[in-house]
């Protein structure tokens, strides 16, 4: 077992949840890469348009 999975399993296994613990493992990186992406795509594709200097 890594030490991620260690202490995730510590972390979470003191909140009551419907979720089992192994859930957790594909929930977390899963959610982690949607705000990426989603933060990129704001970042990059609705950036407000910006006005140049004089």
């Amino acid at each position: 077992m890594s030490f991620a999975t260690y202490y995730m399993h510590l972390v979470f296994s003191t909140i009551p949840s419907l979720l089992s613990s192994d859930w957790i493992l594909y929930l977390l990186p899963a959610l982690t890469v949607s705000i990426l992406f989603y933060s990129l795509k704001i970042m990059f594709f609705r950036a407000p348009k910006l006005r140049r200097a004089k």
